[in-house]
C-alpha cells in the first residue's frame, strides 16, 4: 500500500510537471500561467479536510495523497522517494497515528522532510491534538515540531492542537476526528497559512 502511494505520487507530480503543447510559433496568444502546485500527504484528518482546502485554494492545482493510518515516517519515505518532482509546497499531516513515546523517531522524520524539501520549498505542518497514548502526551511532537520551525523558516505550522483547545466542541467521540465545522476551519488554517506564508 504505501509503496503504491510513492509510486501514485510520482506519477501524478510527472504529469503535472509535464510540457503542453501550446500555440504555434509567432502566435500572439500569450500562454496561461500553470496554478502553483500544492502536495497535500496526510492521514484520516487529511481526508475530512479536502473537500474545504480544496474550495479554499481556488487558483491552486492541489495533489492529493491520503493513507488514513499514515505515520510520519511514511510520510518521510514519500517524500525522499518524490523530492525531484516535489511541488513548491507541501502540506504534511502526519504524527497523529505515531506512538508519542517515540520522540527520536518523530524528529528524524521530519528533519528527513524538510531536508528532502528543501529550503526553497515551503511546507505547512498542523500541530498533532491526540488524546495521550501508552501513557504519554503528544505535547512533545509539537515541541520538536517548534523546535525545527526555529531552525528552518520554511516549515510553516498550523495551531490546529491549539484550535481543538478552544473548540472541544467540535471532536468526536474518539476525541481525535472532528465533523464538517472541525474540518472547515482547519481547511481554512492551512490555506490561509499557504497562501500568506509560502510565498506569491
Amino acid at each position: 500500500m504505501r509503496l503504491a502511494l510513492g509510486t501514485v505520487l510520482a506519477c501524478a507530480l510527472g504529469l503535472a510537471t509535464g510540457t503542453a503543447f501550446g500555440p504555434s510559433a509567432g502566435s500572439a496568444v500569450a500562454p496561461v500561467p500553470a496554478p502553483r502546485t500544492v502536495l497535500d500527504l496526510g492521514d484520516s484528518l487529511s481526508v475530512g479536510t479536502d473537500p474545504y482546502l480544496r474550495k479554499r485554494l481556488r487558483g491552486y492545482r492541489v495533489e492529493r495523497l491520503y493513507d488514513v493510518g499514515l505515520h510520519a515516517y511514511d510520510a518521510a519515505a514519500i517524500v525522499t522517494r518524490s523530492r525531484a518532482s516535489l511541488p513548491e509546497v507541501l502540506v504534511i499531516s502526519a504524527g497523529t497515528n505515531d506512538d508519542p513515546r517515540m520522540v527520536s523517531v518523530f524528529w528524524r522524520s521530519i528533519m528527513r522532510i524538510l531536508r528532502a524539501a528543501g529550503r526553497h520549498r515551503c511546507v505547512v505542518w498542523p500541530t498533532i491534538s491526540r488524546p495521550p497514548a501508552a501513557g504519554a502526551s503528544y505535547d512533545r511532537f509539537n515541541r520538536a515540531l517548534s523546535q525545527a520551525s526555529r531552525r528552518y523558516r520554511n516549515l510553516v505550522l498550523v495551531g490546529w492542537a491549539r484550535m481543538v483547545r478552544r473548540h472541544s466542541g467540535w471532536l468526536s467521540r474518539d476525541r481525535v476526528h472532528v465533523g464538517a465545522t472541525g474540518y472547515r476551519a482547519r481547511a481554512e488554517a492551512i490555506a490561509t497559512a499557504v497562501k500568506t506564508r509560502c510565498g506569491s
